[in-house]
């Protein structure tokens, strides 16, 4: 009897501690599910946060600074459209990131700046893209292409001979260059436009004497 009630003890023993392991095991198991998911929400909050500001071009979208058609995300073109998320939560778009530089310096304010990846077409900051000068069309003829990753941007490089990557202050440096030609020009425009009024005024105050 002393001898089976030992033997009944130590089973008993045996089968608590292995209960004890699975149970452990089960909260492990529970706790790295539950920081996972936790973080997979995480990140998605976080995802969602950034995409909710951002928008879509609508058929009949112009270009803020220039004026010029904005293409959507099924467009060849659509790769290079830009946005930018002003002050007061509004979306405005460009045709060109060029032009979204220009805006800013015409504005002499700061936006919140998006553009698309050239592959995915999927809106990143363009502070965190990785940006390659090449000789590509686009719609205001910058020639610059956006990547969220090294290797797609490496890609691309060795598939356009010249391509290389560059930074925003290159393509501010070339926007500004435009932007300096076209106030220039508005401003010869405006005085042509003022030397024909007053060439009718005359003629207007010749003929009614």
């Amino acid at each position: 009897m002393k001898k089976n009630l030992g033997v009944t003890v130590i089973l008993a023993a045996v089968l608590l501690g292995a209960c004890g392991q699975d149970d452990a095991k089960t909260k492990d198991a529970n706790n790295t599910n539950t920081t996972e998911k936790t973080e997979q929400s995480t990140n998605v909050a976080s995802l969602n946060k950034v995409n909710s500001k951002l928008q879509e071009p609508k058929e009949d979208t112009v270009c803020e600074f220039c004026n010029m058609k904005v293409y959507d995300v099924d467009h060849e073109m659509g790769a290079f459209s830009a946005q930018a998320i002003k002050k007061d939560g509004s979306t405005i778009f460009f045709d060109d990131a060029g032009c979204m530089l220009n805006q800013e310096r015409k504005d002499k304010v700061k936006y919140d700046k998006y553009v698309r990846d050239y592959n995915s077409k999927e809106w990143l900051k363009l502070d965190d893209a990785i940006i390659v000068k090449a000789d590509i069309k686009t719609p205001m003829n910058y020639g610059y292409a956006f990547f969220k990753d090294q290797e797609s941007a490496d890609a691309f490089i060795k598939e356009n001979a010249g391509a290389k990557v560059v930074e925003v202050s290159d393509i501010d440096d070339v926007a500004h260059e435009r932007y300096i030609k076209k106030m220039q020009k508005m401003k010869n425009n405006d005085s042509s436009d003022k030397m024909d009024m007053n060439m009718n005024n005359d003629d207007s105050e010749g003929h009614g004497k």
